[in-house]
């Protein structure tokens, strides 16, 4: 028998799930200044936080491999997004990663979504910290993008697109 707890995990894409992205900021969330939360995405996290989930970011960052920000300025970035929603998130985590760099170093990874590589190692590192299990079927990944569904069907995680997860604030329904 397992000593670990069952938590249901929270994962969420970041641009165009719970921080505009390009298609409402007309360019790509590049430095801390960028970041506008969605409101009802704040308060979806707040009920899963109280309902006594577990919450982890996993994004694609590949303008890092392609030079159009550094890791610092990521990291920065990330620390802003965290910051504005109310510190919700267990872990926040991003793939550096682009196919289409020209270091074979930084074009091929595993944690690249639709891998769902960056969710799996977020949620071992959150196992191991909180002595908890994240069993697939207490999962949903939230996001924008067919490459998040895929990584949510990798993962065996449930899936649902941003904006209808959003849209369940104004309707009522559960988180």
């Amino acid at each position: 028998m397992p000593t670990e707890t069952r938590t249901p995990l929270l994962v969420c894409d970041l641009d165009g799930t719970v921080r505009h992205g390009k298609d409402e900021l007309g360019h790509f969330v590049n430095k801390p200044s960028d970041v506008v939360i969605f409101p009802e995405a704040l308060e979806q996290l707040r009920r899963w936080k109280q309902a006594g989930g577990r919450i982890v970011a996993v994004s694609n960052q590949g303008g890092i491999a392609l030079g159009h920000m550094t890791m610092q300025t990521c990291a920065a970035t990330m620390l802003r997004t965290h910051q504005l929603t109310e510190q919700l998130f267990d872990k926040i985590a991003w793939c550096s990663h682009h196919p289409a760099a020209e270091d074979p170093e930084w074009a091929r990874c595993w944690c690249r979504k639709p891998s769902p590589g960056l969710l799996i190692e977020a949620a071992l590192d959150l196992a191991a910290k909180h002595s908890e299990i994240y069993p697939p079927y207490m999962g949903l990944l939230v996001g924008d993008r067919d490459e998040d569904a895929e990584c949510a069907r990798l993962a065996g995680f449930d899936f649902m697109w941003a904006k209808d997860w959003r849209a369940q604030i104004h309707e009522g329904g559960p988180s």
